[in-house]
């Protein structure tokens, strides 16, 4: 299990929020196809900057998500600025 610290900045944080709860078509649904869980962040002071502590089984699986039409559409409807997405992946012993 990789755990995972994504941020990046959104148009809206307001919007990207609600893509992540429950039910059809959310992000938690999208990750939870390859086994991901998710909690979503975001700044108090500039609500357009968010993140997300993931815990993910299989790295291979969430690169190609990510890569994918599945993916770049998902950021897409979310607002999020792809130039500002940064990925850090915890160290372990």
């Amino acid at each position: 299990m990789t755990t995972l610290i994504a941020f990046h900045e959104v148009e809206d944080g307001d919007h990207w929020a609600k893509a992540w709860h429950g039910g059809p078509g959310s992000r938690q649904e999208m990750f939870g196809k390859i086994g991901a869980t998710a909690r979503i962040f975001r700044d108090p002071e500039h609500p357009n900057v968010t993140g997300v502590l993931m815990e993910v089984p299989d790295m291979d699986q969430f690169q190609s998500l990510m890569a994918s039409d599945e993916g770049a559409q998902a950021m897409k409807e979310d607002r999020l600025k792809v130039e500002t997405l940064r990925v850090l992946a915890e160290i372990t012993p």
